[in-house]
């Protein structure tokens, strides 16, 4: 008996090992376009490879019904996950909001460790082939190759992923042979990603790096708030605190962010540090006036941005009133976000096929018996933080066993 997997990545990796756990002597074969497996993987992370995160939970996860999580996150969550690399020697460390890296802080490591289990299991690997199309003949799932191969199965895990960074391999190409099947996609749109802004928000900012609190509106309506790096670049903002809030572009039209540059003070107390400066500093110039405070630059722009029409005037010739609408700007700087910088800078991709047409306990497809699916290219995402990783795991393992399941009935 013979399984199918397309798409080398976490999720499919992770179903193919899980699957010839259960039953090594069934044939798993995976079929990957790019030459070689988990690419994207290697990348996470900035290279580190934040794979869990210990605050793992349905409520960090979106798309048209992201309950649909629920069952594969209980049976396999993230200290199952951890334990599971464990297994195959990689330790662990737990960084800050509960991201947890190799202990290497290597994304190779946990790569070769998947690699390494995949030849241990005797899983074949099928590298540089891209799949032309998917057809159901009685009781086998057929994949045809573009070079007019076509690879025979008792079942077919769809696994390829979504449309973000189409550089390493993820392209969309399975949505339209879905699509094919009856299977409905929801809006495509990419997720944790750089943001555009209006060039007002952000001229004399660029290549700025700093801590700060962000929170995002949407009607004048606040939705959440996120702390972390924050990264403002030629044509937006990045950074982890952007990315985790880019999720709300995709749900909501028109998002308005608010920047607290110093949130470990309320306005009030940043008034009375401002006056305090005032007299402290009664020598400087207005330009110079956050020097020690946060970023000179930073606070230059924001200085202007209060209506500060000289930042060579004495730092003693500010009022009152423009040290409190400093305060007010510096609680909240306001940046209009006008789009994202695309799939091509996106980690994740919001939208897919919709999970109305899978079984949640098995994922496998109501429409076509002996079809799975698993992974990105389902409507469900999660948050900045290892999230992502973490559904890939649970839905890998859940679709990798339940394929097994039904072909040994």
């Amino acid at each position: 008996m013979i399984i199918n997997i397309i798409g080398g990545g976490a999720a499919g990796v992770f179903a193919a090992i899980n699957a010839k756990r259960r039953n090594p002597s069934l044939q798993i074969n995976i079929i990957e376009k790019n030459d070689r497996l988990l690419k994207k993987l290697l990348a996470t992370g900035n290279g580190r490879c934040n794979f869990t995160n210990i605050n793992c939970s349905p409520g960090e996860y979106y798309g048209a019904a992201p309950e649909f999580v629920v069952y594969a996150l209980e049976r396999f969550g993230w200290r199952e996950t951890v334990d599971f690399f464990n297994g195959l020697g990689v330790m662990h460390t737990v960084g800050r909001e509960g991201r947890v890296y190799p202990y290497s802080l290597q994304a190779s490591s946990v790569v070769d460790a998947l690699r390494f289990e995949l030849d241990r299991l005797g899983v074949n690997v099928i590298t540089g082939a891209s799949v032309s199309d998917i057809t159901k003949k009685k009781q086998e799932v057929c994949v045809k190759m573009k070079d007019g191969g076509e690879v025979a199965s008792d079942a077919v895990i769809v696994a390829a992923g979504g449309c973000a960074a189409p550089h390493m391999g993820t392209t969309g190409d399975l949505y339209e042979i879905m699509r094919k099947f009856g299977h409905e996609t929801s809006a495509l749109t990419p997720a944790l990603v750089q943001l555009k802004t209006d060039k007002k928000s952000v001229i004399g900012l660029q290549g700025i790096k700093l801590d700060a609190a962000v929170t995002v509106f949407n009607n004048k309506k606040a939705v959440d708030t996120k702390s972390g790096e924050l990264l403002f670049t030629d044509t937006g903002v990045s950074g982890d605190v952007i990315f985790s809030v880019s999720k709300f572009y995709h749900l909501y039209s028109d998002i308005m962010l608010n920047v607290d540059f110093v949130p470990e003070y309320s306005i009030k107390d940043v008034f009375a540090l401002l006056q305090k400066r005032r007299e402290l500093l009664a020598h400087y110039k207005t330009e110079d006036f956050f020097t020690g405070f946060i970023n000179k630059k930073v606070g230059q722009v924001l200085s202007k941005e209060a209506g500060f029409e000289k930042l060579s005037l004495p730092v003693s010739e500010l009022s009152d009133e423009q040290l409190y609408r400093l305060s007010k700007i510096l609680k909240s700087f306001e940046i209009k976000i006008t789009g994202t910088n695309g799939f091509k800078s996106a980690q994740v991709t919001a939208g897919g096929l919709l999970t109305a047409g899978f079984d949640e306990k098995t994922l496998e497809s109501k429409l076509v018996p002996g079809l799975f699916a698993a992974g990105e290219i389902l409507d469900i995402y999660g948050s900045c933080g290892g999230y992502n990783l973490q559904w890939a795991w649970s839905s890998g393992c859940l679709v990798g066993n339940s394929a097994v399941e039904r072909i040994s009935k």
